[in-house]
């Protein structure tokens, strides 16, 4: 038996031996090569394209506007497709777009037999546009006047959501005689994934079906889309899901295979390369969401933590992605962390902005939470003249806590052990001892921090998994699964 023993990992000896073929390792002989051509303006519209220059460059074969392609908006993010119309992704993207929503947007594709030839009749595709501001943070982008960026969602908002928890408001609880209190304001900022590959895909047709290979966390939602944004049936589609290098989520949405599946199609089949560089992927990709976050918190001078107000306000860039579900994790983060007496109120925004787009990143809502959360304890600990670890202690999640909105219970907890580990490991008392009483420019210091991390969506979502087994006459079994191998073991474990 396999199981419950540590077993070599079934990738083991072709990652380490260069063995493994990733998807540019499998790209057939005589590709054409695909470039977008993107915007030099972060906000406005497309009004009309010079092509004369580009299309003579030796080498192009296709040139396709934003004018051209098919008029189906599609969502991206990796997601499980709904039945219920409400609880869909947000249809706004276009193979190639007119209306201009970050820089860098996808406006225009070249097709030519190499990548020189693309990469030079990209550049001289000539575009006239109507500019607009651009509209940098939420603040901006939620102004009356700010322009309109999604026709779907006025006035710039993606969605709101909130919820309270106690019978008071955090006003009515924050008048309590003698609380130290605070109002702070937090920020985190936009981050890439970085992963080594970068976003990558070929697509040809076999037999009038369209055949794609990219380099993505999930192919069978990448299959969906591509249907969806070209109006073709999805079993005229198949998807390939070589060895992946790195996504980190970022590979989590559907970034160019709708695209390129489009263009194969135009040139009679052929392959066609798409390979996005470094600069691209940083600003034309997904990154994780900046925040704004907004912290009122209130607590007694024992170190009890009465009440707390989060609002919390997050920049989506030109696209939903994956859009409102990240901030309304970091609320559910910043209420699950900490025990409140009295009252928790918490409000989070969603707005379409002019920066890159903001999707799914390690954490998904959480690493923002945390930071609010942790530089609230801070700051409260030191107005309160407490030990920060120990402020913790006494205000941090219990032993079978019960989420009051989902009702799931934290079965398994470690949390207080952690931080007792953690102190005896790092000599905490010790340190703040020594560090206690420092002067000068360069000083010693020592800190922690906590945060939890929920697995699996029940009950908002159903999610179901299986598997196909098949005994072989040898008394050997094939095993066929829709899971993704993206460096977690996944395929070691169900081989196991």
């Amino acid at each position: 038996m396999a199981v419950g023993k540590s077993i070599i990992r079934v990738d083991a000896c072709e990652k380490v031996t260069g063995g493994a073929q990733y998807t540019a390792d499998l790209e057939p002989k005589g590709a054409l090569v695909a470039k977008v051509v993107r915007s030099t303006i972060a906000n406005g519209v497309v009004k009309g394209f010079d092509l004369e220059a580009a299309l003579a460059v030796p080498g192009v074969v296709k040139i396709v506007t934003c004018f051209d392609v098919p008029d189906y908006q599609f969502p991206t993010a990796g997601h499980p497709w709904s039945v219920e119309t409400a609880h869909q992704d947000i249809a706004d993207r276009k193979l190639l777009n007119t209306r201009v929503r970050v820089y860098g947007d996808d406006i225009a594709a070249v097709v030519a037999e190499d990548e020189i030839a693309a990469a030079r009749a990209a550049r001289l595709v000539m575009v006239e546009y109507e500019e607009y501001p651009p509209l940098l943070t939420p603040e901006e982008a939620l102004a009356e006047g700010a322009a309109q960026l999604h026709d779907e969602k006025p006035g710039n908002l993606i969605a709101h959501s909130g919820f309270k928890l106690g019978e008071l408001s955090y006003e009515e609880a924050a008048e309590e005689e003698g609380l130290i209190v605070i109002d702070k304001k937090y920020g985190t900022q936009s981050v890439q994934h970085c992963h080594i590959e970068t976003p990558v895909s070929f697509a040809y047709m076999e037999k009038g079906r369209i055949v794609v290979t990219t380099s993505t966390q999930i192919p069978h939602i990448v299959r969906r889309v591509i249907s969806q944004a070209l109006g073709v049936p999805m079993g005229m589609i198949r998807v390939i899901k070589p060895y992946i290098g790195g996504g980190f989520g970022n590979k989590q949405d559907v970034l160019y295979e709708p695209l390129n599946a489009y263009l194969c199609t135009l040139v009679g089949g052929r392959c066609v390369k798409m390979e996005i560089s470094r600069e691209e992927t940083l600003a034309c990709t997904r990154v994780r969401h900046a925040m704004d976050l907004h912290v009122k918190a209130a607590a007694r001078k024992d170190g009890t933590l009465v009440a707390r107000k989060l609002t919390a306000y997050s920049n989506q860039g030109g696209y939903a992605s994956h859009a409102h579900a990240i901030v309304a994790n970091t609320s559910n983060e910043f209420k699950q962390i900490y025990h409140d007496e009295k009252a928790l109120e918490a409000d989070a925004y969603t707005v379409y902005t002019n920066i890159a787009t903001g999707g799914a990143m390690r954490g998904y809502g959480i690493p923002q939470a945390a930071f609010a959360a942790e530089c609230m304890a801070d700051d409260l600990a030191l107005q309160l003249g407490m030990d920060p670890l120990e402020f913790r202690r006494k205000n941090c999640m219990q032993d079978g806590y019960e989420d009051p909105h989902t009702h799931v219970k934290f079965n398994s907890y470690g949390l207080r052990e952690c931080m007792e580990k953690g102190r005896e490991f790092i000599g905490w008392d010790e340190k703040r001892r020594e560090y206690a009483n420092q002067t000068g420019p360069v000083r010693k210091g020592i800190g922690m921090a906590i945060f939890c991390y929920k697995t699996g969506v029940y009950p908002i979502s159903l999610e179901t998994a299986s598997c196909r087994m098949v005994l072989n006459q040898d008394g050997s079994m094939q095993l066929m699964m829709g899971a993704t191998e993206i460096g977690q073991g996944a395929d070691t474990v169900f081989a196991q």
